[in-house]
């Protein structure tokens, strides 16, 4: 793995997320709190970007299906409950999910030189 700058400090906000790429994956970094975080720009459901998603209180939904990250760990933290942000009635939520087991997005680790922000990938 090789140390990829993703950012500088003033790019990043608390307040919504940046999208930018290292060695040509999709990443999105955001500030929570005090600390920067990157995850993959990919909602493990179906492959499909998190960009776009609503970002608050370190949490990031998957415009898409519904399902919810946090953007420090990559962990779900709710999975599969609308579809394009209309919500799902439980049985509808079962059949969108297509079986897929919640999981994670892939995380990254931001380390902090100067300004500069970088994650190993």
């Amino acid at each position: 793995m090789a140390k990829v700058k993703i950012a500088t400090t003033s790019e990043v906000s608390a307040d919504k997320v940046l999208k930018t790429k290292a060695n040509g994956q999709s990443i999105l970094v955001a500030k929570v709190g005090d600390k920067n975080c990157a995850i993959a720009n990919k909602c493990p459901h179906f492959g499909l970007p998190l960009a776009k998603g609503k970002f608050e209180n370190g949490v990031i939904t998957c415009p898409f299906h519904g399902s919810k990250f946090e953007i420090c760990t990559g962990k779900s933290v709710e999975w599969v409950d609308s579809f394009v942000g209309i919500p799902l009635p439980d049985f509808a939520q079962k059949m969108i999910s297509m079986g897929k087991a919640p999981t994670d997005v892939a995380c990254f680790t931001v380390t902090q030189e100067g300004s500069d922000l970088f994650i190993d990938a």
